[in-house]
């Protein structure tokens, strides 16, 4: 009995063991399966925003081209595009040195590639069937602006100004006056002695601290300090540079976000091609290391940056202060040239900032003040590489500019009741119905690249033959550098009001089109 006693004991012993190994396997495997969903679940709240860039479209013999708008999806900070052909004979696309496939056989040849970023230019390769043997042809994508989004600007949280003032104070600083915006609305800027107290919207608040002055205490931790001297900063807003360099602040810059060849702002590309100013990588991928190297103290981004929120954050992580500029904010167009008010302050050129935007405005008032009505009705857009028209929406600041020199856009109603970007495509169609009677059509250069003759224009659409401003000789094209110099605006409104008026004379950034 004494030995079954000893084997039921051992048999008990292997039951309870086999037991609790099952029940530990269970509980493994539970904890497993609650991982998997959790990564699951943690995939399926991936941040992903799908948006539209209009590009400009060169090489091959032109028969065939990548249609605008391209998709572009962002997960994550990750980009992708989907390139639409608007052939069938494509098999294969090189593009950074890897070839993507086909993805619609039997359809318009289609491929998804991911890109660095949507600025600039890309240089890809194109395996075409259509002739007796496959060719690799290579061709160049310029990105351009984006037409369609699915995010907004956001919202920033601004800090109690009563906790500020109350830092302030206890530091022994108190107001000293603010600095006159008269067509500005999207930021403010407060003396308070040798401080400056800037507000900007849809950006943050920011306090700018004399050199060897000691940070108040107690400010709200959503205030950014920015120590002066601000002399190596990350410049990626490319509108900024020019209102950097008119208040001659240029040797404040050490670092862009564009490179030597993309500026058509002379003084910044010649600092680029003699090293006084480094390229330190576009928005979306700044140099960490070389922006780190080169003890940079102030990063100027503009609104784009709100797509990369992880950008804006490593930046700050690394000690380098971010301040977002928005001037493409401002409703009224000498708004976005007053901005120069803030650069002045950032950089200790206040008075020479102050000096050059009245400079401006004595150009620019006698022909605001008069506004004069010319009655000339006027068209601002440019033909995308597959046919759609591009327009400047109706409110939008060159629609403005048109108006205040004297011009009446054709297009009153576009856009209205969409997002807010400044731009929309139309078919030709209903372009033809609302610009075929216009007095002046002007060609916008800076996606679509700059055209030579009206038969040129002709040749994108022989619908345009048409227009009443072609047939007139009242067609004009932009100069390529018209965006990037935002100084440019008052001889751009006294271009518009010349043509208006019917000056005939040597433009600085139209050309008429013969």
């Amino acid at each position: 009995m004494t030995g079954i006693r000893i084997l039921k004991k051992y048999i008990f012993i292997l039951w309870f063991l086999l037991i609790s190994a099952s029940v530990t396997s269970c509980a493994r495997q539970e904890v497993t399966s609650i991982n998997e969903d959790s990564t699951k679940e943690a995939t399926s709240e991936m941040i992903r925003r799908t948006f539209l860039v209009d590009i400009a479209f060169e090489g091959g013999s032109g028969k065939a081209y990548i249609k605008s708008p391209v998709e572009v999806t962002d997960i994550d900070g990750s980009l992708s595009a989907r390139f639409v052909w608007s052939s069938e004979n494509y098999d294969y696309m090189i593009v950074d040195g890897i070839r993507y496939d086909n993805e619609n056989e039997g359809g318009e040849s289609t491929f998804t590639v991911p890109v660095e970023s949507v600025s600039g230019t890309l240089r890809v390769v194109g395996d075409t069937v259509a002739m007796s043997a496959p060719h690799e042809i290579e061709y160049l994508i310029t990105w351009g602006e984006t037409s369609e989004t699915g995010s907004e600007t956001p919202a920033v949280a601004h800090a109690d100004k009563e906790a500020v003032t109350s830092a302030l104070k206890n530091a022994g600083l108190s107001g000293t006056g603010s600095t006159e915006l008269k067509y500005a609305d999207c930021f403010e800027i407060e003396k308070y002695g040798d401080y400056t107290f800037v507000s900007i919207d849809n950006s943050g608040d920011y306090l700018i601290v004399p050199e060897g002055g000691d940070v108040p205490q107690g400010l709200p931790e959503n205030v950014v300090v920015l120590k002066k001297p601000l002399n190596r900063t990350y410049l990626v807003s490319t509108s900024a540079m020019d209102l950097v360099n008119a208040c001659g602040a240029l040797d404040m810059i050490t670092l862009s976000g564009t490179k030597a060849g993309d500026w058509y702002i002379d003084a910044a590309k010649e600092a680029m091609e003699k090293g006084d100013i480094l390229y330190a990588g576009k928005y979306r991928a700044p140099d960490y290391e070389l922006i780190l190297k080169s003890g940079c103290n102030l990063a100027v981004e503009n609104t784009m940056i709100y797509h990369e929120p992880a950008v804006r954050e490593k930046l700050t992580e690394l000690g380098v202060p971010v301040l977002v500029e928005t001037s493409s904010l401002e409703m009224h167009p000498l708004g976005r040239l007053e901005w120069i008010k803030l650069y002045g302050a950032l950089f200790d050129r206040e008075e020479e900032a102050a000096d050059y935007f009245n400079e401006q405005l004595k150009m620019m008032e006698p022909i605001i003040d008069r506004h004069q009505n010319t009655g000339k009705t006027v068209a601002f857009f440019h033909v995308t590489g597959n046919g759609l028209i591009n327009v400047r929406k109706s409110g939008d600041y060159i629609t403005k500019m048109i108006e205040l020199a004297g011009g009446n856009y054709v297009l009153t109603g576009a856009g209205k009741g969409q997002n807010a970007l400044s731009t929309m495509n139309m078919q030709m169609e209903e372009f033809y119905a609302e610009a075929v009677g216009a007095d002046i059509i002007i060609y916008n250069s800076t996606i679509g690249g700059e055209i030579a003759s009206i038969d040129e224009l002709v040749k994108k659409n022989a619908l345009f033959a048409d227009f009443k401003a072609v047939k007139d000789g009242k067609v004009y094209c932009t100069e390529q550098s018209l965006f990037q110099q935002i100084t440019g605006m008052a001889q751009f409104m006294q271009n518009l009001n010349d043509v208006f008026n019917d000056v005939d004379r040597e433009y600085t950034y139209l050309n008429r089109l013969d």
